[in-house]
């Protein structure tokens, strides 16, 4: 069976781990990269999946089913026009629209997601390019998490601080590019509407173009 390329990137975040952390067991460093995992995918919001799905009339609770990973927050809700429409996510999974619709019609859910349970699976079920573009990031969350626990032979309060600050600024990178869609001098895709509003017409949605400023 031929390797997969994707473990490459495993084996070595996880081999210079154990370079920085002298001692450590391979059962602490996956445990602890399931909270880094998780805190990563919270402060990025840069796991992020379209969900398609169709109102009907009277409506206002949608349940999503994802994948892979579970569903953490709701980014927007689109329609057929791309047009973002009024919706919330007060149970996580669920779309709630805050206005019923009178008509049947597509919409899209952009969901942001993060790891399942650490004990499921090793290595875990993230996109592929994930370790390619953001491994560094990942191996600074690990070693400065390890680095506060307590008594180790590899703690250090110092170096974990050190890290942990490399971790935050690349987290909150992520979240730039991802909220840019990764283009470069571009604004926010998802919310780009100085000059746009939405609306419903009978149940359907649409929108206004406000003139623009003189």
């Amino acid at each position: 069976m031929a390797k997969n390329p994707f473990d490459t990137y495993w084996a070595k975040l996880m081999g210079q781990a154990k370079v920085a952390l002298l001692g450590v067991s391979d059962i602490q460093l996956k445990v602890q990269l399931f909270d880094v995992l998780q805190d990563f995918f919270d402060q990025s919001n840069c796991w992020q999946e379209a969900i398609d799905f169709t109102v009907i009339p009277d409506t206002l609770d949608y349940p999503l089913q994802v994948v892979d990973g579970r569903i953490i927050r709701l980014n927007a809700v689109l329609d057929q026009n791309n047009m973002q429409q009024q919706a919330i996510m007060p149970d996580i999974g669920t779309v709630r629209f805050l206005y019923p619709f009178s008509q049947s019609q597509p919409m899209t859910a952009i969901v942001i997601k993060t790891v399942t349970d650490p004990m499921c699976a090793f290595p875990p079920n993230i996109p592929d390019w994930i370790l390619p573009r953001h491994g560094l990031v990942l191996l600074h969350g690990l070693i400065g998490s390890m680095m506060q626990i307590p008594a180790q032979s590899y703690t250090n309060p110092q170096m974990a601080q050190f890290h942990l600050a490399k971790f935050s600024d690349g987290s909150t990178g992520a979240y730039v590019a991802s909220s840019k869609a990764n283009t470069i001098g571009a604004q926010p895709w998802m919310f780009p509407q100085n000059f746009r509003t939405t609306s419903q017409r009978g149940g359907v949605s649409t929108f206004n173009v406000h003139p623009s400023p003189r």
